[in-house]
């Protein structure tokens, strides 16, 4: 069925459910699990007050931290490949499964970015709308 599943993560509680949602998936098809966290670029913290090097790096050690999360409950069964990439979300994660020749994607409904839309997050909107590859939206009280 699935060969490689993305699972793309920002440490929410909706990337986590859908995290088991796509353990789930990977582990009853045998797929290998691609997660990936991508450190948004468009924000609006890069101003004198706050050091945008240093939001970053925080950024980065949390995407370390969420990844290392998503190995541990992958193991010993499925094997999980992380990446953290930097830029446009919906852009990146778009650019990985056709670089990674990805079968489905899973992601939550909705993020923690600032940038939302009413109904979905605007990252999972943009995949969606791109129908470069299936996605499998989880919402807010799936588990």
């Amino acid at each position: 069925m699935y060969d490689r599943i993305l699972v793309a993560t920002d440490g929410s509680d909706n990337a986590r459910r859908a995290t088991h949602q796509a353990l789930d998936l990977a582990r009853q098809s045998g797929a290998e699990l691609h997660a990936v966290y991508v450190i948004e670029t468009r924000t609006g913290y890069d101003n004198a007050i706050v050091d945008p090097d240093t939001v970053r790096q925080n950024l980065r050690e949390e995407g370390a931290e969420a990844l290392t999360a998503i190995e541990a409950e992958g193991k010993p069964n499925i094997s999980v490949v992380t990446s953290i990439r930097e830029g446009v979300p919906h852009e990146e994660l778009l650019a990985y499964v056709a670089d990674q020749e990805i079968d489905l994607v899973v992601v939550g409904a909705k993020g923690r970015s600032a940038f939302k839309t009413i109904l979905l997050g605007s990252t999972t909107e943009a995949l969606l709308r791109a129908d470069q590859v299936p996605v499998l939206v989880v919402n807010s009280t799936s588990e």
